[in-house]
């Protein structure tokens, strides 16, 4: 299924510069792909041998002591006067 914007697009860019965009084109794809091709294997994420550095509820205690003090700070009300 053709998006009439996609096509539109493409029309435009052929109407334009005609051959020399599409070379361009052609050559900046064959450029950033050339790492990809040259792999012998698939690529895979990264793996470690190290354990973790520390225990997962620590760090989320923590996270969840700073968003408490961050909404209590934010609750507060503002000490302004008559005269602002």
């Amino acid at each position: 299924m053709k998006s009439p914007v996609l096509d539109r697009v493409c029309r435009s860019i052929a109407r334009r510069r005609g051959a020399m965009v599409m070379v361009m084109m052609s050559l900046l794809m064959t450029i950033c792909t050339s790492e990809v091709l040259a792999q012998d294997s698939p690529l895979r994420p990264p793996t470690t041998k190290e354990p973790p550095s520390g225990p997962k509820f620590i760090m989320m205690g923590i996270a969840l002591v700073l968003a408490a003090l961050v909404i209590v700070v934010a609750i507060f009300r503002t000490k302004r006067g008559h005269q602002d």
